[in-house]
């Protein structure tokens, strides 16, 4: 009888195992209903688990009769818990579990810089952006100027333009940095005189995002687009009052101090944004020349924000910038030119640029936008003796519409650019100032054939007041596939007037731009893969390989005439320039690596000979691995190897290893932070003499590589 209950004890206590179910499921995107692969299907309270396929479906087994809880969680997404009853009326038809994208602020990443303020998940146009907290972060790490950051993107070059002065150009796809347009809220002011000097001294603490375009953009803002553009984007009010203060000092005695405020009431607001930079001079390798110029930096930059309605925005801004900067010869840096040192160059630039930006949204059918703005750059110089002082005075004024219709999204407006250079007083110079406009209209239309496929066509036509009327159309198809997958490709035309300016400085031998010379032209295209998975369940990767080519055609070159005057002539050949663009970021809960590797074939090319193009590494490889605590810790490292660069002549360089490492300890109110650049102390220096001759008469190699060195700084933030 004993024996009889016990094996009915166990048959009893056996029921559940018999009892156990199956639960079939897909689990989708709620936003699009895409599969989600690598998602976690779990049974609550217990190690039953499993992760869904290629497909997004996924199959539990062993769950026991009754009341269960089913978790659905991934990277990226809110976790799901749903309540079932098991067995399931229909177990063999799939239960479909929607997650909800968990960040919402990165899916709604609004571009400026194509006029149609779309999502960057949806733009026909290949965008990289530097968002808000890549901002925030380089606010602390190098607070001085955006160049570090802009400098880590592999397909962008920073080039010293200069070995003694400091200042920087862009240089993007292998072109030269003249085919790059910089802007600063969607205004293009920064060209002629003014060039690119002081637009990279922009701290980060003043910018929400910077928006890279890479490729032909001129059909969007005219000529000087060839290579791609980038867009500096301020900073607007938040709901919620802020102050940000930081300040920075580093091994090569550099000091920052900046501060940012913004408040914001119902129908106005205001940010307000003031810096201060200071840089002794620096003799890095002992040769008697400074590497770094003596610096004194100011900038000043308030904005007003009124919403008048729902659908009326007026912005007004005005930002102001004055640097002073002296360098050359060390002791004549310090104690002024005399007979035994005579090289010395000083500067002073002031630049001031007042802006306006009105919108208004009609029937949320027109979205109406009036923006202009004026701009005056004055630049003193004496170089060894040479004196100048000019003025430049720029205005920009563009009316745009953008309209939806059904299908399609539609820009359509005009602009029009003056552009005027007088010299305040000069020595001897075979060159006078100018002025000139370009008048243009545009339009665009974005059709969105199908749900995921779309294409953009536009068209743009400019009249310049000196070389006539330019029409410039341009192409792009967009594919978003239902998971993982997106392709674009592009294709545009643009042109570039020549300029002085582009090339040197001015000097005693610069003459006037001789009638006979002919605007650059240009065709070019893009095409990029877009791949986002998540692995596990637990890791994101992505992977973006892009592709592009630009074709110019009568490029301008500076040349020497038989009396000695600089003067710019037409070369005898065309640049040709291909390449691709490979990375690859994987991020596992605070860990994040990224890959980058850049091969750019940049030629200028006749029937005679092909010379690579000068400062364009063929080869440029990059890693960067960060690991955060949230509100505690973040640290990284980043590598990068610039490969196969040519100078004039074709002359091929050395590579160039580059390393840096920083560590920031955040507190309630801030944070510190420990910067070193260039671990390495890798310098053109080690590897050559940077100039020839005697120091009263240097005559300078092309500047190829780091000439600063290590440097280590120390940063401080405050939140108030």
């Amino acid at each position: 009888m004993k024996r009889f209950a016990a094996i009915l004890l166990l048959l009893t206590a056996g029921l559940p195992v018999f009892a156990q179910h199956t639960f079939h499921c897909v689990v989708r995107d709620s936003s699009n209903h895409s599969a989600l692969p690598g998602a976690t299907v779990a049974l609550s309270g217990t190690p039953n688990g499993t992760a869904a396929g290629s497909d997004g479906s996924g199959t539990l087994h062993h769950i026991p009769a009754g009341t269960q809880t089913i978790v659905c969680s991934m990277i990226g997404y809110e976790t799901l818990r749903r309540t079932f009853v098991f067995p399931l009326a229909d177990s063999a038809t799939p239960v479909v579990l929607f997650l909800k994208p968990e960040d919402l602020e990165l899916d709604e990443v609004v571009i400026a810089s194509t006029r149609t303020n779309s999502r960057i998940d949806d733009l026909n146009t290949k965008v990289e952006v530097l968002g808000q907290d890549d901002m925030d972060e380089e606010s602390t790490v190098v607070p001085g100027s955006v160049t570090s950051i802009l400098g880590d993107l592999s397909v962008i070059t920073i080039q010293r333009t200069s070995p003694v002065n400091g200042n920087d150009a862009i240089r993007m796809q292998g072109l030269d940095a003249r085919y790059t347009q910089l802007m600063r809220d969607g205004l293009p002011l920064y060209g002629g005189f003014s060039g690119s000097l002081g637009v990279l001294a922009i701290p980060p603490l003043d910018l929400k995002q910077v928006e890279i375009i890479k490729g032909s953009a001129s059909t969007l803002y005219g000529g000087g687009a060839i290579g791609g553009l980038i867009n500096f984007i301020s900073k607007t009010p938040s709901d919620t009052a802020q102050t940000v203060l930081t300040a920075n000092a580093t091994t090569l005695r550099e000091y920052n101090l900046n501060a940012f405020t913004s408040k914001k009431n119902r129908n106005c607001g205001l940010t307000l944004f003031g810096g201060a930079n200071i840089k002794n001079a620096a003799d890095i390798n002992g040769d008697g020349i400074t590497e770094v110029p003596e610096d004194q930096n100011f900038s000043l930059h308030p904005r007003l924000f009124f919403d008048f309605s729902k659908s009326q925005k007026l912005v007004i801004g005005f930002t102001t910038a004055y640097d002073n900067r002296k360098a050359g010869d060390k002791q004549a840096v310090l104690t002024g030119a005399d007979s035994a040192h005579p090289f010395l160059e000083s500067e002073r630039t002031f630049r001031n640029t007042a802006d306006i930006t009105y919108t208004v949204n009609v029937h949320d059918v027109h979205l109406l936008t009036f923006k202009t703005a004026g701009t005056s750059f004055r630049r003193s110089l004496n170089h060894s003796g040479f004196l100048f002082d000019g003025t430049q005075q720029a205005t920009y004024s563009e009316f745009n519409d953008y309209v939806t219709a059904g299908k399609h999204h539609l820009v359509f407006g005009g602009n029009f650019i003056s552009d005027a250079f007088r010299i305040n007083s000069s020595d001897t110079i075979a060159f006078s100032g100018y002025t000139r406009s370009t008048a243009g209209v545009f339009v665009q239309d974005e059709w969105q054939v199908a749900p995921r496929f779309s294409v953009q066509g536009g068209m743009r036509a400019d009249n310049h007041s000196r070389y006539g009327l330019f029409l410039l159309p341009r192409i792009s198809l967009f594919y978003k596939a239902p998971e993982h997958w997106s392709v674009r490709m592009a294709g545009g035309s643009g042109y570039k007037v020549p300029d002085l300016f582009d090339f040197t400085a001015p000097n005693a031998a610069l003459a006037a731009i001789p009638e006979t010379v002919r605007p650059e032209k240009s065709y070019g295209s893009n095409a990029d893969l877009n791949y986002h998975t998540t692995l596990a369940g637990k890791i994101s990767l992505q992977v973006n390989q892009a592709f592009y080519y630009t074709h110019i055609s009568n490029p301008v070159i500076l040349a020497e005439n038989s009396i000695g005057q600089q003067l710019l002539q037409n070369g005898n050949y065309r640049v040709n320039s291909y390449g691709s663009d490979t990375y690859i970021r994987l991020t596992y809960e605070e860990v994040e690596l990224y890959a980058g590797y850049n091969h750019t074939e940049s030629r200028l090319e006749n029937s005679v000979a092909v010379f690579n193009m000068p400062f364009n590494p063929k080869d440029k490889f990059s890693t960067t691995l960060a690991y955060e605590i949230e509100k505690q810790w973040r640290m990284g490292v980043e590598s990068s190897l610039t490969a196969n660069q040519y100078i004039a002549n074709n002359e091929r360089v050395h590579n160039l290893w580059f390393m840096a490492a920083m560590i920031e300890r955040k507190f309630r109110a801030g944070s510190i932070v420990l910067n070193c650049e260039n671990l390495l102390n890798t310098t053109q220096s080690g590897y050559e003499a940077l100039f020839t001759g005697s120091i009263t008469a240097p005559v300078f190699r092309p500047v190829w590589g780091p000439l600063e060195g290590r440097v280590v700084n120390l940063s401080l933030k405050f939140a108030l």
